[in-house]
């Protein structure tokens, strides 16, 4: 035990034995000197938490979080309670694994996020596209969401056979004074 702890241990002693019988101020004494050596001692002979010992804490209940959040697809709530890991222990290289891995997992739900929204609004442009009989509108918007589908998926084969009928359309040149005029800015 080192010299703060025995001062602690005496300063405890003394405190007990001025309240109570010399027994119990004996067996609280041993008590505490059996307690953790980084350990306080308050005034009222009780154990303080120290600040080692906090952090640690934080860093394990902040860890549990991280991943129990994790488990729910909740990234970020996981990412805010690994960067507290990653607070309470500086260098840590579980947390700062967890915080890439959730930076990660949040970019590629935006990517996903992004992707969608394109797919509805290319949907969008394609239907408006052949109720005006803009074949050149609809066969680039086919053409983008044929990149956008997963290659795997019969989405992806329905609109590739579609794309040909479109080409067929566009070769017999049917409603030719109606192309381009519902892509934006004229764009195909």
């Amino acid at each position: 035990m080192g010299t703060v702890g025995k001062v602690a241990t005496g300063l405890a002693l003394g405190l007990v034995l001025a309240g109570s019988g010399l027994g119990q101020a004996l067996a609280k004494t041993l008590a505490l000197a059996d307690a953790a050596p980084s350990a306080e001692i308050s005034p009222d002979g009780r154990l303080k938490q120290t600040r080692q010992q906090a952090r640690s804490q934080t860093y394990r209940n902040s860890m549990l979080a991280a991943y129990s959040a994790a488990e729910r697809n909740d990234y970020h709530t996981a990412l805010i309670n690994f960067r507290r890991a990653l607070a309470a222990r500086p260098g840590d290289r579980y947390a700062t694994a967890g915080i890439r891995n959730m930076e990660t997992y949040i970019a590629r739900d935006r990517a996903e996020a992004a992707k969608l929204a394109e797919i509805e609004q290319r949907q969008a442009i394609l239907a408006e596209a052949v109720e005006a009989s803009d074949w050149a509108c609809a066969a680039a918007s086919v053409d983008r969401l044929v990149v956008l589908v997963p290659p795997a998926s019969a989405d992806r084969a329905r609109l590739i056979a579609y794309r040909g009928e479109l080409t067929g359309f566009i070769q017999a040149r049917a409603n030719l004074d109606q192309w381009s005029t519902v892509c934006p800015g004229g764009q195909v």
